[in-house]
């Protein structure tokens, strides 16, 4: 058998997944599987004690779609990678979101793998959690009792992706005059996952920076903002070497932390191109 035993729960909506997930116990929630298997098949062939009941969330319609209303885009959790990539409302300062889908895996995966299971499966070098953070998204979620409940990205990965509650989506403010800038370095030509990504989204007025929010994601831990780099670029101007000067104002404990000299240099590389593409317009 590929799995240890266990008891499978398919509710057929968002209140009752939510009553389901606090009410029991050692529970993992299924969204497209694509995580969640491989880590319960993994978990047996170590000998480690797997979840006793899974929450599979196939069956909650109410949990799958993206619309975009009173100028903010809602994600909900099961829409999969693949039909994000696709959705047309994906413009201006979201058009980010369909360059992190195509990074993601291959077809046949982004076809399964959902929003909901990136952003929540815990480890720290899935692809949306610092594009989420630099466009300032919320994060929702319902609490068993149908209150809902949201917090900023931001926070939710400060708090190491920890959901208490059912996550049923994700919101974004579409920003037409802002502009974003996005880089992603893959951790072997053999191995398609971020060795590091960064994300900046800033608004311009005229040439100066304002509103900048720069978050990284170095792998190691889960994505964060460069709150130092924030502060030197909204004092500042695109120039032709911004890129360059920008360098000279990190958080240089996000970058160092378990880096190698490669990865230090694809770091400054990475940021002094993202930089330099926003400032050139």
């Amino acid at each position: 058998m590929l799995l240890n035993p266990l008891t499978l729960h398919v509710p057929k909506n968002a209140l009752e997944a939510a009553r389901l997930f606090k009410e029991l116990e050692d529970v993992k929630v299924l969204a497209g599987g694509t995580f969640l298997l491989n880590s319960l098949k993994l978990l047996k062939t170590k000998g480690t004690k797997t979840a006793k009941n899974v929450l599979s969330l196939a069956k909650a319609t109410d949990l799958k779609g993206a619309s975009l209303n009173g100028g903010v885009l809602t994600i909900k959790a099961m829409t999969t990678i693949t039909e994000l990539f696709e959705n047309p409302l994906l413009a201006d300062n979201l058009a980010v979101l369909r360059t992190v889908c195509r990074n993601i895996s291959t077809n046949p995966i982004r076809n399964m793998a959902t929003v909901g299971g990136n952003l929540t499966c815990r480890y720290t070098w899935t692809e949306m959690g610092a594009v989420m953070i630099a466009l300032d998204a919320r994060m929702h979620f319902l609490a068993p009792d149908g209150k809902e409940s949201a917090m900023p990205a931001e926070d939710f990965f400060k708090n190491a992706a920890r959901a208490e509650q059912l996550f049923t989506h994700v919101t974004i403010n579409h920003d037409p005059k802002s502009t974003v800038a996005y880089r992603r370095v893959r951790k072997t030509m053999h191995v398609d996952v971020p060795l590091l990504a960064v994300c900046a989204h800033t608004t311009l007025s005229g040439k100066q920076w304002a509103n900048t929010r720069v978050a990284v994601n170095n792998g190691t831990a889960f994505a964060q903002r460069d709150y130092t780099l924030e502060k030197f670029l909204n004092t500042s101007r695109s120039t032709p070497d911004l890129g360059a000067r920008a360098l000279d104002h990190l958080t240089k404990d996000i970058y160092d932390t378990r880096s190698s000299e490669y990865k230090q240099h694809m770091f400054r590389v990475s940021l002094k191109s993202a930089i330099e593409e926003i400032a050139k317009g």
